[in-house]
C-alpha cells in the first residue's frame, strides 16, 4: 500500500508540476516560425495559454493570397458554447508566419 500512494503522490506533483510550467513555456515551445506553431501562440497571446496546448490543428487546403488553411477546436471559455471552430490562415511573410482567425461563414 506504501508503494501506491509513492507512485500516487509522485504522480500528482508531476501532473501539477506541469501546469504551472506548460503556460510560461508556450512563448518558448511555440513561436511563429512553423505554420501551427504561429497559430498556436496566437492562442497564447490571445489569453489562452492551456488551449494552446490542447488544440486540434486540421490541415486543409493552400490559398496563394491568404496561406494555408487550419480548422482549429479549442474550447473557449470566454464563449457562451464552449467548443470554439475557427478558421486560421496561417502565411509566410519574410522569416516567420503570420496568422489570421475567424469563425468563417
Amino acid at each position: 500500500m506504501k508503494r501506491f500512494t509513492k507512485i500516487g503522490l509522485w504522480s500528482g506533483l508531476l501532473i501539477l508540476l506541469l501546469l504551472i510550467v506548460l503556460p510560461p513555456l508556450s512563448p518558448v515551445v511555440f513561436s511563429n516560425e512553423t505554420e501551427s506553431g504561429a497559430i498556436r501562440h496566437y492562442l497564447y497571446e490571445a489569453g489562452h495559454p492551456y488551449q494552446s496546448y490542447t488544440a486540434i490543428l486540421d490541415k486543409r487546403m493552400a490559398d496563394p493570397e491568404y496561406g494555408r488553411m487550419y480548422d482549429v477546436m479549442w474550447y473557449d471559455y470566454d464563449s457562451e458554447t464552449g467548443m470554439t471552430p475557427t478558421i486560421c490562415y496561417s502565411k509566410k511573410t519574410a522569416q516567420q508566419y503570420s496568422v489570421s482567425c475567424g469563425t468563417g461563414p
